[in-house]
């Protein structure tokens, strides 16, 4: 068997059980089981349960791609916004095992809190910068970084209900939710012209 599809396999078997117990309550013995190899084999690769966490973490969060985003916008505040949380809602729907593992681990692990919070942290720098860039256009008047953190929370906020609803309410499709919010949202911030 391919060195590579083994790892993909005890990643893929990882990711989900860590999405339905939490890190803590999964063993790596389990995680074998799943993956179909034995528990020696996913050590070999992956030397304990935190480094199969971490490469799992780094396989299904990070993507140049997503990085990339704020390198293409066209500083038009609606469009660039709508492009932003589309994106977002994107990656947080084929992160969402990740979330949901998150949110059922109940016990405290500052390390694992480090690596979940990173995404976040990193992506509201990201658009505090371009909120900084819009303000310094005279596009908007307000704090970036508060700005940055609206923006987020909302979307998050957005993603959570549509993922314990498994569909929004009143039958309303995420990215018609998505448009209306950033347009309400860039009517709020725009400074009149």
């Amino acid at each position: 068997m391919c060195t590579l599809d083994t790892e993909e396999k005890i990643l893929d078997a990882a990711i989900v059980l860590f999405s339905q117990k939490g890190y803590t309550a999964v063993t790596t013995k389990e995680i074998a089981k799943k993956a179909g190899v034995s528990e020696m084999t996913l050590f070999r690769h992956f030397y304990n349960k935190r480094n199969l966490f971490e490469r799992s973490f780094d396989k299904f969060v990070f993507s140049p791609k997503w990085l990339a985003l704020f390198e293409s916008f066209e500083w038009d505040l609606e469009r660039d916004l709508t492009k932003i949380g589309s994106s977002y809602q994107d990656l947080l729907y084929k992160n969402r095992k990740l979330i949901l593992m998150h949110l059922k681990n109940k016990e405290s692990n500052p390390h694992f809190e480090a690596m979940i919070y990173k995404f976040p942290n990193e992506f509201k720098k990201l658009l505090s910068r371009y909120f900084e860039e819009m303000r310094n256009k005279g596009v908007i008047a307000e704090n970036p970084e508060t700005l940055a953190i609206s923006f987020l929370t909302t979307n998050f906020g957005l993603f959570i209900t549509s993922l314990t609803m498994n569909k929004l309410t009143f039958e309303t499709d995420i990215q018609t939710c998505i448009t209306n919010y950033v347009k309400i949202f860039t009517k709020g911030i725009a400074c009149n012209q």
